[in-house]
């Protein structure tokens, strides 16, 4: 395990519960599913910790993120109807770029399911384009710490 995922420094936890549909044949959570859980962590990070309100428009026409890099290292699986615990921090913040790093650990013998860091890049609502990370949600960053 990466060092630099000790659990002490996530300022954000995410409870999650594993459906039927994320499982696939040998039982266990199909490894394209994490991206989904992780997503769904991020966004509730998003709107307890930065405090920011999400709504229909968010992520498509303000606030708009692309994702752009996603590496994840797999160390057990998780199973149907596991409880999991999701956790969230921004690793770095770039002119126009915020890095998450994510753990998910299972709720009930606390060992680790999966690390994950993941990179999203803040664009232009119209053109897509990288724009810097704006002032205010900057800042909301910068205060989580």
């Amino acid at each position: 395990m990466d060092p630099r995922f000790r659990e002490i420094e996530f300022n954000h936890s995410f409870q999650y519960r594993v459906r039927s549909h994320e499982c696939d044949r040998q039982g266990i959570v199909h490894n394209a599913r994490y991206l989904e859980i992780l997503e769904v962590a991020r966004i509730e990070f998003v709107r307890k910790i930065l405090k920011t309100p999400i709504d229909a428009g968010s992520f498509v026409t303000h606030d708009k993120y692309f994702t752009v890099r996603n590496a994840i290292d797999y160390f057990a699986p998780a199973r149907f109807d596991e409880e999991l615990v999701v956790l969230t921090r921004v690793a770095k913040l770039g002119r126009t770029s915020i890095t998450f790093e994510q753990v998910i650990n299972g709720k009930s013998d606390g060992r680790r399911v999966i690390e994950c860091e993941s990179v999203v890049v803040h664009v232009d609502p119209v053109t897509n384009e990288p724009l810097p990370v704006p002032d205010s949600q900057r800042r909301l960053v910068e205060q989580s710490h």
